[in-house]
């Protein structure tokens, strides 16, 4: 049975976060949030709703200070309290940050074997499993180039980020690992859940 949203939706406060440390019990009060608010965000509270921090001005330059701070607290929370945060990606694909309590749920719904994403995906996996890899290091080695391999690239980056095949290690630059390196019991609790659950479904 796949989770629903509004077991996330709880009340929050008007805009008070301004730390790292704000956003970590945020997450903590909330279980999952997405980052930026969207449209169709159907019911998931965001980062964005919450962040104390001036919105941009008319004429001003760049992204303006909220949005900056936002980008900077779903960077710096799961970096500074991985055990504890971790930043991923939905079915949908939508970036999210969750507590890792509520990522074993996540994972239940989410986890997929390498056998069981595109061959691009796994063409990436394969160059991820050597070693903690950044973006642009990871597209030269996978050799993806030529017309439609940036958004091929994109692509299959993101189906593994939403299978819970690779996780982020480092922000600057983006840096992946395996997910199973990177939170092996998690992995592992994931995979007996499934096994469980298509024996059920056979018994039926």
């Amino acid at each position: 049975m796949r989770s629903t949203p509004s077991r996330d939706a709880a009340p929050i406060r008007d805009r008070w976060v301004r730390t790292v440390e704000d956003a970590k019990r945020f997450v903590e009060e909330v279980g999952l949030c997405l980052i930026f608010s969207e449209s169709g965000r159907l019911g998931y509270p965001t980062l964005w709703d919450v962040v104390d921090a001036p919105d941009k001005r008319p004429g001003e330059r760049g992204f303006g200070e909220r949005t900056n701070l936002v980008w900077r607290l779903k960077n710096d929370l799961p970096a500074m309290y991985p055990d504890e945060i971790f930043y991923g990606k939905l079915a949908n694909g939508r970036a999210m940050l969750c507590t890792i309590e509520r990522l074993e749920e996540i994972m239940r719904e989410q986890r997929r074997e390498p056998d069981e994403v595109s061959r691009d995906a796994r063409r990436l996996l394969t160059v991820i499993a050597t070693r903690p890899i950044t973006n642009r290091e990871l597209r030269a080695e996978a050799g993806f180039e030529g017309p439609g391999a940036e958004r091929r690239f994109n692509r299959a980056l993101q189906e593994l980020q939403v299978a819970m095949l690779i996780a982020r290690v480092d922000t600057d630059p983006d840096t992946w690992f395996p997910f199973d390196a990177a939170y092996p019991g998690l992995a592992e609790r994931a995979r007996a859940a499934r096994r469980r659950s298509s024996a059920g479904s056979r018994a039926r």
